[in-house]
């Protein structure tokens, strides 16, 4: 037997143990793997800033909401669909380490919570366009509170919110 041949194998063992555990750390640190978002308290998420300074910008909230009662669309119409745009107020660039990933949108004292993926029919370099769909049934013709979770280049994360958005309908 050749008595480098236990070695490589320790090594290579080794190697894969140490992947595995950093593996482990790394996944600990997020919660993108989770099935839904963290849950917060409605009025935790209605305590959330209109405002907040991500990366030295001061970034805001707009959104879009809306429920599909279109004739291919079921009597009671389709769940709802959020597009949310979080954007500079002074309309430069942002950095491209400023991260979007969870919605919470809170309505009397329920919450639905979604990730949010890329709407890529808004590339604009002052904002980030994301969207969640198959939300619940509630309006239209409420309004809701919006709240989003934005990471900034060291990954610390913000609650930013919108207030009383209107959840209006397509035809």
């Amino acid at each position: 037997m050749n008595p480098y041949a236990f070695g490589g194998l320790w090594n290579r063992l080794s190697i894969l143990i140490l992947m595995m555990a950093i593996s482990a750390v790394l996944s600990d640190c997020s919660d993108q793997g989770a099935t839904q978002p963290p849950d917060y308290p409605a009025p935790d998420l209605r305590a959330a800033p209109d405002t907040i300074v991500v990366d030295g910008r001061r970034l805001f909230l707009e959104t879009y909401l809306w429920r599909d009662f279109m004739p291919i669309s079921p009597p009671d119409g389709k769940p709802l669909t959020a597009i949310v745009y979080v954007t500079a107020v002074d309309a430069a660039p942002l950095p491209p380490a400023v991260s979007v990933d969870a919605l919470w949108v809170v309505h009397a004292d329920q919450v639905w919570t979604s990730w949010l993926q890329d709407d890529p029919s808004e590339p604009r370099a002052d904002r980030i366009a994301k969207v969640a769909r198959q939300g619940p049934k509630w309006g239209p013709g409420v309004y809701v509170d919006v709240i989003v979770r934005v990471f900034d280049a060291a990954h610390h994360a913000f609650l930013l919110r919108a207030s009383q958005q209107y959840i209006g309908r397509t035809d």
